[in-house]
């Protein structure tokens, strides 16, 4: 797709990222050089190093609330009005994600479209997705087969319309050298029914696209960013809830989207709770569409106010940037006449301006108003920021302490190699390097299932203090307002306690693996000292980087309690509350068991598989320096010196 001469964003908004980026680039370039048969020792780490290097494309997840305005931020910072459908249905909401300057794009692919494989379509259309398998579970029969009507009908529709394609594309992608508007309007945009139906092509494998990755050349942006659009939890039968936890949890920034016209005093409680699955740090709060506002500096404190005062009360005030702008604004500063924007809109941004002492006299005035109070420049510039300070920061440092350690290693080949090797028992040597490795690795799975049962019993000790709670919270509801009221209890307490637990134990494991480290460190330094009697030379630098613990973005899943349905408010409007206490624990442990065991086996279990990976890498890169000492390998070039 051929970029056009849509008016440039600031891109000093990247500056930071993009001279990381430029760093990353020559360490990139230098391990490349180092390449060599004869540093065949330091293979694996420089391997290693680039892999990491190739594969860090940081992720901005853009979540908000219904009608916030998500995509026409999104095409403001592409620069073109219409390049993601503004007007979705939640049914067919895809996880759209934009990456700009990606040093890993696939060969000949400029889109790439997802679909639904079978057995997500089986399960939709069994249980009507996880809103008919919560209505079961509470023993709402007749609702959840009225939602898997609902789903068999849709489903019917699609099939119908794909024909004897459908079975061939469950579970393929679609790829393409190029994209286009009505590309994009087929596969991610949702089309009228009868439109389809008369040979119309917008939204035409919407109901089946899973993910769309659309891959943008733009100066405008830094190196390798990928911009990820997602619908939330938004989507009628929670089909696509999982894949956009999945897409929050890779995420290094999120951008959380609310509407000025929104109600002040609290936000959606769906997006409380991703934002209680996201480092605070990482988050940054964009309150869009304040073009609709008559006065909208005058109305952006009182928006913050309460915005802060709701995050408070849920405990995720510290941390988190609020931002305030207009997407429709920021479009009109990047078209080529910004003097069309609405009436209204121009009407509130002369306001603005006033308030803000800017004037407009002509168009270059109105555009670069516009941009400024569009809040998107602010915008980038936080989210480049965290990336900078945060992921951007760690790889750099990562890299470098590599880079320091493959010198040292060469190096140190280079001086003693000759000298050690030829009067020692290498096979000796080599089995002592061995129990070296299998000791800490036999010690560290002792501590992670310890640790993992530790964590579990956690879980379940908040999970049981929950029940308890609700239940209170029940028997005191039905004493002041007897049993016809509907009784609510928020789960926010159980998902911050359930956080609290895994990162906790997640600290733990990283303490006792680096404790482990050093005593397999000290073991292989007393192989240079007393072995080989290499008198002056230490190991490599025992710096270790562990993956960054990120809270589990499982728990922002939907609970029943969570869910506001008329059928939902009648099941939790009681007639004799001891006779229901058990029914009601009973949900709610049929309901937050699958969190304890999503937490355990896609959270800790994966993390704990990249902290032995860390441990392994370690502990064999020292194995290989001590195998090339006796071995007699060679040097460090000086390139590789200088960029350490």
């Amino acid at each position: 797709m051929e970029r056009d001469s849509t008016p440039r964003l600031d891109r000093t908004a990247f500056q930071a990222l993009q001279a990381q980026w430029d760093l990353i680039s020559q360490f990139d370039s230098v391990f490349h050089s180092i390449l060599e048969p004869d540093v065949e020792f330091v293979r694996d780490t420089i391997d290693r190093c680039l892999e990491k290097i190739a594969a860090f494309e940081p992720n901005v997840s853009i979540i908000g609330q219904v009608k916030a305005g998500k995509s026409t931020l999104l095409n403001a910072m592409v620069g073109k009005p219409d390049f993601l459908p503004v007007d979705v249905n939640p049914w067919t909401s895809v996880i759209t994600g934009l990456h700009f300057n990606c040093r890993r794009r696939p060969p000949q692919t400029r889109a790439l479209f997802r679909f639904f494989d079978q057995y997500e379509w089986d399960r939709l259309i069994e249980t009507g997705g996880k809103l008919g398998e919560m209505a079961n579970r509470a023993g709402y029969a007749q609702e959840a087969e009225d939602v898997r009507l609902q789903v068999l009908e849709m489903r019917a529709a699609t099939e119908a319309r794909l024909g004897g394609a459908f079975q061939r594309l469950l579970g393929q992608s679609h790829a393409f050298a190029e994209f286009d508007q009505d590309m994009i309007n087929r596969y991610i945009c949702y089309g009228d029914p009868d439109d389809l139906g008369d040979g119309g092509q917008d939204g035409f494998y919407a109901d089946i696209t899973k993910s769309a990755d659309l891959y943008i050349e733009d100066p405008n942006f830094p190196t390798n960013l990928c911009f990820r659009d997602t619908p939330g939890v938004n989507d009628t039968f929670m089909m696509r809830e999982q894949t956009t936890l999945n897409a929050i949890g890779e995420s290094r920034a999120c951008i959380v989207v609310l509407s000025a016209h929104q109600a002040l005093s609290t936000m959606d409680m769906a997006l409380l709770r991703i934002i209680c699955a996201i480092d605070a740090r990482e988050v940054v709060i964009f309150v869009n569409r304040m073009d609709e506002l008559a006065d909208p500096l005058a109305e952006e404190t009182k928006i913050r106010a309460s915005i802060t005062k709701t995050l408070e009360r849920f405990g995720l005030g510290t941390g988190i940037e609020i931002l305030f702008g207009s997407g429709y604004w920021a479009q009109a500063a990047r078209s080529a006449q910004p003097q069309n924007m609405l009436p209204a809109a121009q009407k509130s941004l002369r306001a603005w301006a006033d308030a803000a002492g800017r004037s407009i006299t002509n168009e270059a005035d109105l555009r670069r108003v516009a941009y400024e109070a569009s809040g998107l420049h602010q915008l980038l510039s936080a989210v480049a920021g965290r990336i900078a300070d945060g992921p951007g920061a760690r790889m750099v440092e990562e890299l470098r302490a590599e880079a320091r350690n493959i010198v040292s290693m060469m190096e140190t080949v280079q001086t003693i190699g000759a000298k050690s090797g030829a009067d020692h028992d290498v096979a000796a040597i080599k089995q002592r390097l061995d129990r070296i490795r299998d000791t800490a690795l036999s010690r560290h799975q002792q501590n992670l299932e310890q640790t993992r049962e530790d964590l579990e019993a956690r879980l379940r000790r908040a999970q049981e203090a929950f029940v308890e709670s609700a239940l209170s919270a029940l028997s005191s509801h039905v004493a002041i307002y007897g049993e016809a009221e509907t009784w609510t209890h928020e789960p926010m307490s159980l998902r911050m306690s359930m956080r609290s637990a895994y990162l906790s134990a997640c600290k733990s494991l990283d303490r006792k693996a680096q404790a482990l480290l050093v005593e397999g460190a000290a073991a292989v330094q007393d192989i240079l000292d007393v072995d080989l009697a290499v008198v002056g030379v230490d190991l490599p630098d025992d710096q270790v980087f562990f993956p960054i613990i990120r809270p589990p973005s499982s728990l922002s899943a939907t609970l029943s309690l969570d869910l506001s349905q008329a059928w939902w408010q009648r099941f939790w409007k009681f007639g004799a509350a001891a006779r229901l206490r058990k029914k009601y624990a009973d949900v709610i442990l049929a309901e937050t068991d699958p969190l304890i065991e999503q937490v355990l086996t896609q959270h800790f279990d994966q993390r704990a598989a990249e902290v032995l990976e860390v441990i392994q890498d370690y502990l064999n890169d020292r194995a290989r320096y001590i195998t090339a000492i006796l071995d007699q390998k060679t040097p460090a070039t000086k390139q590789t010196r200088d960029v350490a």
